[in-house]
């Protein structure tokens, strides 16, 4: 009887120590992670005149139809678990976000920036990168600036 005890025991604990596992792992796949992409910006401008700046292109970012065009673009429906795009374009007003900060340039130089991107969560880390992208698209058609060329996917 003792035997069955003890391999009943061992056979809960390592039961208990799988769903654990599991569970911590859809935990962590939930947790928030923002992607954004820097925008470099002259050192020699204002910090109230970048302010001003990213508040008028989330303003523009934040437009329906902008954001109905992204979601059709990436076809964000099937990917984010949505029924159609215009949810998805409801949700993706509530994610992104436009704010300054500094960017890394490769000579190692931090430089003001304006911060565009989407927070997320950790399970659409691909997926969250390309609207981002697809975000600063958008960014340069408002501010009339050539984009640069795109990479292969």
């Amino acid at each position: 009887m003792q035997r069955w005890i003890g391999l009943a025991l061992i056979t809960a604990l390592i039961a208990l120590g799988g769903a654990g596992y599991f569970a911590l792992r859809i935990y962590k796949q939930n947790l928030p992670h923002p992607m954004w992409v820097p925008m470099p910006l002259n050192p020699e401008l204002p910090y109230d005149k970048r302010v001003e700046a990213a508040a008028k292109i989330k303003e523009e970012l934040l437009k329906p139809e902008v954001l109905l065009q992204v979601s059709k673009d990436l076809g964000l429906p099937s990917k984010l678990d949505f029924k159609s795009h215009d949810e998805v374009a409801a949700e993706l007003a509530r994610l992104v976000f436009v704010d300054v900060g500094e960017a890394d340039t490769p000579t190692g130089i931090k430089v003001p920036a304006i911060n565009v991107g989407v927070k997320g969560k950790r399970k659409h880390h691909d997926t969250s990168g390309k609207i981002a992208m697809r975000l600063m698209e958008d960014v340069w058609k408002f501010i009339g600036i050539k984009p640069p060329p795109r990479q292969a996917d």
